[in-house]
This record gives structure tokens, C-alpha cells and sequence, in this order.
């Protein structure tokens, strides 16, 4: 019966055991009996009925108990597992029950595998994970460390400062420590550092002595296209594909941080340059955008309009133009107005409190590398002196070709006169002619000196026999050297004290100075002349001061009269004999003294000049009588 099914059992206990009993009863009572009553049928049914609960109870219990022991075993093996051996069931037990209990022990096996199986793969997940969120920490490090070379940061510390800091932190994060070496070129505009390794390739770089306890050298290029700045070098320290991934985006990112500020600084350099140029330029220059603002004006530009320099950029080009237009006449306007609308070169005079410049304006276009017209250029010159220069060219040339002229003729008609032979002339006539011809030398060699005189004054080599010498000696001197026919008429009146401290200068220069101021002040009178000489001494100096009754100077010569070719002409003529450069020579001899000239004067009234010379420190009387 252990291999009935539960099945079989139950027809045995509910059907075929039954039926045995009332087979039996039926058959005795048949023995006993041909007509069976109705009590013997009952009887008969109950004991079948009695005898097959019997017999289904202790069968059910039997079936119960096999149950109970197949789910305590049930029970064992889900928690024990391979532990628990095979279970045992009593006799007759239902073969489905040793068949389960198998199917549990073998489902039970498959499912501690499984378990061991989901233990060892979530084991392995976890790592995975771990090592997969190591490596991205350590990625996000390694992207904030070179985030580093590419956000800017105020105040920038350079970069050579922010590579050596992102070298620190890798070292931080993974031990390995990374030397940075740099060009000749890049050390002298970032900074000196441990070593150059300029022109040695990876070849020559890992072939380099090595530290005693060193058993490797990696050489990492920093290098931007075809240029080299340097190297990162590792020593005496393996490193890992990560680390090597790692220094090679750093090398190349530092490369480019390199070649930035390379670039950066010398566009700085560039721009400090051609900055200093322009605002050290004579000229005003503009330069204006398409938008046609001022990208950049310098500061004679500023000055030319009158405000501050940092306050034109931005400011329209019209701003510019209808300043400058607010001081031009009508007919000057139109020419700045051609100005704006062509390029080329343009003249016009700029009206101002004082007097008026010249000006000229050159309208050029700005163009880029690529020849793209990025904005347009002014250039403003003042050629307000260049105007005077070629005006006292031409007044020079006039004056020369005046001043000899006239000597020269008056020598060829007197020489023509006395060389003519159909006429016989007396001596006193010859004598006169030939004194005439003297004097009209004279005049050109008075001429030729003072050229010779002023080019040396420029040249700083004028000659002076300086001695020790009165004032009044001077003065005394420089009248008795006024030419009789040009002095005639003329009242000089000298007050110098022969007590004056002495000077120390050349007698025949300083009387060459006062000899001039005596032939300004009778050549610039259009009264009897009359010249009055005073003089005075202070701690360091002697002044001699001549005045006269001439026509005066208008104040605003005043600062003009000793440069050279400057006659005051006052709406006349040039007074004959005036070059233009007795005063400035003046100017020159009294400077190479150490000495000074200024002037006071009001027009209609007469000038004074005084001129300041060193008194000589020593005693004069010694050397005078000496």
C-alpha cells in the first residue's frame, strides 16, 4: 500500500472496507434466513455504518498524521535547507506524500541556490556600484580640478599658479606628485620655476637621470598645436590608465590656459605700446566704430575739445564734429562736413579766445586683418607753427634778399661810377664813394655774423672771453659804438655807478647785447629818440635796464619778440635793417652767461629792457687794477 496513490485509499476506506461487512452480514443472514426482515436489514446497515467510521477514523488519522509530517519537513527544509536529509513516512502512507516531500527538497535545493546565487550577484552589484560611484567622485574631481583652468576668476592669479593647484589636488587625490617644468619663453612671462626644460623632446626627457630610488619616468608634453611650453613629469611613482587619461587632458588644457595668457599678455604688451604712442603723439586722433561711437580718443584729442579723456568713448562721432564746428567759420564748416562723408585730407582754421590754428584733418577707414572695414580714423593736426615757420621762410627770403640788395646795389653803382672812363672825379669824391662802398660792407658782414652768431647759440658753442668787468665800463663801451650818422640826434642818458659790483662776462658780447637794444630803441621810434640807462645789483646779480621813448609793443608780442625772425611791424613796414634776430641773440649771449633778459612795455609809451648778469664772487678791484 505505500504505493497507492491517496486516491486508492480513499476508495479502500469509504468504499471497498464497507461493502466487506455488508457482503459478510448479507451472506449470514441468508444462511440463517431466506426472508430477512426489516430490523435485520437495519442492524445490518448500522453495523456497516459503525465499522466503516471505525475504520475511516483510524484511516484519516493515518492520512493526518503523514500530512503533519509533511509539513513539518515542509517547514525544515524552507528554513534549513541543505542540512535536512531525506524524510521517512509511516507504513502505508500515500505515495504522493514521499513524492512531494521530494519535489519540496528539490524546489527547496533550487531555491537556496538562488538565494545564494541573488547574494553572490547582489554582492557583486554593490561593488560594482561602488567602484562605479568611486570612479565617478573621482571623475567629478578631476573635472573640478580642470573646471579650474577654464573659469575665469578675479583677481587671476596667473597660469602657472592655477596649474600648479590643480597638480596639488590631483596629488590630494590620487598620492601621485607631478612636477611642472616650462619653457625659457613661457617662464619669462609667467614666472621662474624648478627647472627649463626648453627644446628637450619626450625622447630626450625620459632618458634623463633618474632619482636614486626612482624605477620609472613619465613625461606628460603641455602643448597647444605644434608649440611645446613644457612638461608634467612624474618620478618614482606608477601610475594607472586613469591618471595617464587624467595628466593627458591636464596637459592639454594647460596648454591652451598657457597659449591664452601668452596671447593675453602680449596683446597686453601690444596695446600698452601703441597706447603709449598715441597718447604721446603731438596729434589728435579719433577712432570710431561702425556705430559710428568713439571706441578710443587720446588725451590730445580730450584737450583739443576741452574735457576729460575718459569721458569721450561712447560718445557719437556728432558730438565730436559739432564741437568742433561751433569754432569754425561758415565756410570751414562745410569742409568738416565733407569730412565725415570722405575719406582724405582736409584744411581749415579753428577759431579760439586768443588768435586762431591752423588745423588739418586726415579721414582714413579702419580695416581688420581680413581687409573688413571695422570703423574709420581721424587724425587732427596743429600746424599752427608749421604755418609760422613757412611764413617766416618767406619773410626770411624777403628779407634777405632786401637786406643785401640794397648794399649790393649801392657797392656796383658806386664801383660802376668810379670805374667809367669818359669822366675824371675828384679824390674828396672817390674817397666818399669808396667810404659809401665801406660802409654797405660793412652792413653785409654785420649781416653774416648775426647768422653766424644764432647758429651758434643752437649749437650751444658760442665763444665768451669771460673776465671780470664794470657795468659801466660795458655801457660806456656799447654807446661809443653807435655808428655817428645813425646815434645823430638821439639823447642817451647813462646813470651807471662805476661803485656797482663787478661782472663776470665778455665785454665785447655784453656790449654787443646793449648795442642792439640801443639800435631797436632809435630804429623803433617815430620820435627824437631818447634812451635813459639805470642799473641795480641784487645778492647774485647786476641789472642794466634801458629804457626809451619808442612806439611800444602790444602785449601780445611780448612773449614772441626774442624768437628768431620775429619784428614787431605793427601794421607798417619792416624798419630797414631789422632781421628778426638781434634780440634772440641777445637772449642767447645773456643765457650763456647765466644770465636773463625781460622786457616791459606799453604801446605809444616805450619799453624797457633789463637785462640780469652774475656779479664776478671775487675782488674786481685787484683784477681791475691787475
Amino acid at each position: 500500500m505505500n504505493s497507492l496513490s491517496i486516491k486508492a485509499h480513499l476508495w479502500i476506506a469509504f468504499a471497498v472496507i464497507p461493502i466487506i461487512p455488508v457482503i459478510f452480514l448479507s451472506t449470514l443472514q441468508l444462511m440463517q434466513t431466506k426472508d430477512p426482515s426489516l430490523e435485520s436489514v437495519v442492524f445490518n446497515i448500522s453495523i456497516t455504518l459503525v465499522f466503516t467510521l471505525l475504520v475511516g477514523y483510524f484511516h484519516a488519522k493515518r492520512i493526518n498524521n503523514t500530512l503533519k509530517i509533511l509539513v513539518e519537513y515542509i517547514q525544515e527544509v524552507m528554513s534549513k535547507g541543505y542540512e535536512i536529509k531525506p524524510v521517512s513516512f509511516p507504513r502505508f502512507a500515500p505515495c504522493e506524500f514521499p513524492m512531494m516531500a521530494e519535489q519540496f527538497f528539490i524546489m527547496a535545493q533550487k531555491t537556496k541556490e538562488g538565494q545564494n546565487a541573488l547574494l553572490e550577484l547582489n554582492a557583486e552589484l554593490e561593488q560594482r556600484v561602488e567602484e562605479r560611484t568611486e570612479s565617478i567622485q573621482r571623475t567629478n574631481h578631476e573635472l573640478a580640478i580642470l573646471n579650474q583652468l577654464i573659469t575665469p576668476t578675479t583677481p587671476y592669479p596667473g597660469g602657472a599658479k592655477i596649474i600648479e593647484g590643480c597638480l596639488r589636488q590631483f596629488f590630494e587625490l590620487s598620492g601621485v606628485k607631478v612636477n611642472l617644468y616650462l619653457t625659457k619663453p613661457v617662464v619669462s612671462l609667467m614666472g621662474p620655476f624648478a627647472e627649463d626644460m626648453s627644446g628637450i623632446n619626450d625622447n630626450e626627457a625620459a632618458a634623463r637621470p633618474r632619482h636614486k630610488n626612482a624605477h620609472r619616468y613619465y613625461i606628460q608634453p603641455i602643448r597647444s598645436g605644434n608649440t611645446t611650453f613644457g612638461h608634467l613629469v612624474v618620478s618614482n611613482s606608477p601610475l594607472s590608465q586613469a591618471d595617464k587619461n587624467f595628466l593627458e587632458t591636464l596637459s592639454c588644457s594647460a596648454g591652451m590656459i598657457i597659449q591664452k595668457e601668452m596671447l593675453s599678455q602680449t596683446l597686453q604688451k601690444n596695446n600698452a605700446v601703441l597706447k603709449a604712442v598715441l597718447e604721446s603723439m603731438n596729434d589728435a586722433i579719433t577712432l570710431v566704430d561702425n556705430r559710428r561711437e568713439v571706441a578710443y580718443a587720446n588725451g590730445r584729442m580730450a584737450k583739443l575739445l576741452g574735457i576729460a579723456g575718459d569721458t569721450l568713448r561712447g560718445l557719437p562721432e556728432e558730438y565730436i564734429f559739432d564741437a568742433i564746428a561751433g569754432r569754425l567759420s561758415e565756410a570751414d564748416r562745410q569742409i568738416i562736413k565733407q569730412a565725415r562723408q570722405k575719406y582724405g585730407i582736409y584744411k581749415f582754421k579753428l577759431l579760439s579766445g586768443d588768435g586762431q590754428q591752423y588745423m588739418m584733418l586726415s579721414a582714413f577707414p579702419v580695416t581688420s586683418d581680413e581687409n573688413y572695414t571695422i570703423g574709420k580714423g581721424f587724425v587732427w593736426w596743429d600746424v599752427t607753427k608749421a604755418q609760422e615757420v613757412d611764413k617766416l621762410k618767406s619773410d626770411l627770403i624777403s628779407m634777405v634778399s632786401h637786406e643785401f640788395k640794397t648794399p649790393i646795389t649801392s657797392i656796383k653803382g658806386s664801383v660802376e661810377t668810379l670805374l667809367r672812363v669818359d669822366a675824371e672825379w675828384e679824390e674828396d669824391f672817390k674817397r666818399e664813394m669808396l667810404t659809401g662802398i665801406h660802409e654797405d660792407i660793412d652792413r653785409i658782414q654785420e649781416l653774416v655774423n648775426d647768422w653766424l652768431d644764432i647758429s651758434r647759440i643752437d649749437a650751444k658753442a658760442i665763444g665768451l672771453d669771460r673776465e671780470p668787468v664794470r657795468p659801466s665800463v660795458v655801457v660806456d663801451n656799447a654807446i661809443k659804438k653807435l655808428p655817428k650818422h645813425f646815434a645823430s640826434g638821439v639823447t642817451i642818458e647813462s646813470t651807471v655807478e662805476k661803485t656797482l659790483p663787478f661782472i663776470y662776462g665778455d665785454r665785447i658780447r655784453l656790449a654787443q647785447v646793449l648795442l642792439n637794444l640801443f639800435t631797436n630803441a632809435i630804429r623803433y621810434n617815430e620820435r627824437s629818440p631818447q634812451i635813459k640807462i639805470l642799473a641795480s645789483c641784487d645778492e647774485k646779480y647786476v641789472h642794466i635796464s634801458v629804457a626809451d621813448n619808442g612806439i611800444g609793443i602790444n602785449k601780445e608780442h611780448l612773449d614772441k619778440i626774442f624768437d628768431r625772425f620775429y619784428c614787431v611791424e605793427n601794421g607798417k613796414t619792416r624798419p630797414s635793417g631789422s632781421t628778426g634776430l638781434g634780440l634772440a641773440i641777445c637772449k642767447g649771449i645773456l643765457e650763456a652767461h647765466g644770465g636773463s633778459i625781460r622786457t616791459e612795455s606799453s604801446q605809444g609809451l616805450g619799453s624797457v629792457f633789463t637785462i640780469s648778469i652774475p656779479q664776478y664772487n671775487c675782488d674786481g678791484d685787484k683784477y681791475e687794477e691787475t
